[in-house]
């Protein structure tokens, strides 16, 4: 459960992070977010929310909250570091995330 909001935290953050004034659109879903900038921005805060939801739901209140803000400074240190070396790749963010999901399971 906690590597599947990391996970919508991370897609979120990553959302609103190809969204800004700077960026040049490399592929398919970076055009796509410059198109439709508020679209993608809703779509990020909402997955933001709904992950919120989810950590609360899990740890309660204020375990939830302190877990939901940890994870969303961890997401985008992640997402800040790697992404210039092009590292983000569906495929490669997939494999990631099933591992992650397997060893929560597994342990």
């Amino acid at each position: 459960m906690t590597s599947s909001l990391l996970f919508i935290q991370f897609v979120a953050f990553y959302l609103w992070q190809i969204t800004a004034a700077k960026r040049q659109p490399v592929g398919d879903v970076w055009a796509y977010a410059l198109e439709h900038k508020s679209q993608t921005r809703l779509i990020g805060v909402s997955l933001l929310l709904a992950s919120s939801v989810g950590f609360i739901f899990q740890w309660g209140l204020a375990s939830g909250l302190f877990g939901f803000f940890v994870g969303l400074m961890t997401v985008g240190c992640l997402s800040v570091i790697i992404e210039p070396f092009s590292y983000l790749r569906l495929r490669e963010v997939m494999a990631i995330y099933v591992c992650c999901t397997l060893l929560e399971i597994i342990l």
